[in-house]
């Protein structure tokens, strides 16, 4: 037997190698991925007598693709004219209905609520049926290019009324990832 320490160490491994469950072990494919498209509003901000703000960039558009086991599917969020562009979108206004956001609920808090919704959906998708079998019960949400800048622009919608920000690891300016609970729902997801 090959030596791989990272591998045979894991829980899920452990477990269906002790009692000889192999043949039920299932490939962890579930993730989703974003990535934010940006603009600069220039502010021309005079901070102190040697430090001036000359820009702010802010979010236009969030695209994102959910990896099921036995599919993909993408969509994309845009602000400027606060629509859901996939195949199943809905009026904006009935979106935020039914994820019980305001009306003055930003884009970026409707793209969480979808992507909890999405984990939930592939949580399940990898869960076995036998609740014995230990799995990774976080669902990840990896961003695309430059991710750490994307994660700066998450940081204020992440402090809302529906889910909480737990354990990050780095610091505000090089967040690497973020452990963000709903508080509705059960389970877990790590924004990378």
């Amino acid at each position: 037997m090959p030596k791989c320490p990272a591998t045979l160490s894991h829980p899920t491994i452990e477990h269906l190698m002790a009692y000889r469950l192999t043949d039920q072990f299932k490939v962890q494919r579930g993730f989703i991925t974003y990535d934010f498209q940006i603009f600069s509003d220039q502010v021309m901000k005079n901070i102190t007598d040697q430090t001036t703000l000359v820009s702010r960039l802010s979010g236009l558009s969030i695209a994102s693709t959910e990896v099921y086991p036995n599919q993909d599917k993408s969509y994309e969020f845009v602000m400027r004219c606060n629509k859901l562009f996939d195949e199943l979108a809905y009026n904006y206004q009935e979106q935020l209905e039914k994820y019980e956001l305001t009306n003055s609920s930003p884009f970026i808090h409707l793209w969480l609520a979808q992507t909890f919704e999405s984990a939930e959906q592939i949580y399940w998708c990898q869960k076995y049926g036998d609740v014995n079998i230990p799995f990774d019960k976080y669902v990840k949400v990896l961003g695309w290019n430059s991710s750490r800048f994307d994660i700066a622009l998450l940081w204020d919608a992440l402090d809302c009324e529906l889910w909480t920000m737990g354990v990050y690891i780095g610091d505000l300016n090089n967040t690497k990832s973020i452990t963000v609970t709903h508080k509705k729902i059960t389970y877990e997801t790590t924004i990378y």
